[in-house]
């Protein structure tokens, strides 16, 4: 990954444990009291001395296991050393609290091919249950420029099809990438959720065309709709 691209995820991170550290330390620890999930676990009053409320207020100032079974959407950007820019807005599920699984339209200007690319990325992340969450995960993306300008007389077989300037051509080009994944999530409340990561494509169109993307995004948790819902132990 670019020493610059690095850099970039770092100081992005290191302002989300930043704003975990701070959020951490002022007011109640009781910071997603408004989910119906949360405040079922730790509404009851404390028990125990002094020793045990400390550690139950450590507990919850950091857990994070609403989330398990839950969905939502969200929105974010990426950026690459070459230039290149990417816009997403997707949907998310937890498959319990600690497997997040993800589709996204996504579009992509300037990687790879150079080309403005349009089409669908589904992932995976496996996190820890916490408010500010490190993942790691993986993905897909699988999209093309279409419908591409008219080349049918230009000379030249831009589909390589062997034909020149038959009756559909185009420079229509299309674009498959996987790529490994790292980042981390902060859950600014109980439904508002801050990511940052960083992606490194490896492109169909070959080793020179692969890219790195460094990204951020915002989430929204949809609420819950039956309260009666069994929250995980507290245990």
């Amino acid at each position: 990954m670019p020493d610059r691209q690095i850099q970039l995820l770092m100081i992005v991170t290191g302002l989300l444990i930043s704003i975990h550290a701070g959020c951490s330390g002022i007011g109640t620890s009781r910071w997603a009291s408004d989910d119906p999930v949360y405040a079922e676990k730790y509404n009851d009053p404390y028990q125990g001395g002094d020793g045990k409320k400390v550690a139950r207020m450590l507990k919850q100032s950091v857990d994070a296991r609403h989330v398990k079974d839950r969905s939502g959407y969200y929105l974010g950007g990426a950026y690459a050393e070459d230039s290149a820019v990417g816009a997403d807005i997707g949907m998310f599920l937890y498959q319990g609290s600690a497997v997040e699984t993800r589709t996204s339209l996504k579009a992509i200007a300037g990687a790879g091919t150079g080309e403005v690319m349009a089409g669908l990325e589904p992932g995976i992340r496996i996190q820890t249950p916490s408010r500010l969450a490190p993942f790691v995960g993986a993905g897909t993306f699988i999209g093309g420029s279409w419908p591409g300008d008219d080349r049918r007389d230009d000379g030249f077989d831009n589909d390589f099809d062997g034909v020149v300037d038959d009756y559909d051509e185009s420079n229509a080009q299309s674009l498959v990438t996987i790529f490994p994944e790292i980042g981390a999530h902060f859950w600014l409340n109980s439904n508002t959720r801050l990511t940052t990561s960083a992606q490194y494509h490896f492109s169909s169109e070959g080793r020179d065309d692969d890219f790195v993307f460094v990204g951020f995004s915002v989430a929204y948790l949809n609420p819950i709709f039956d309260p009666e819902a069994d929250p995980e132990t507290t245990d």
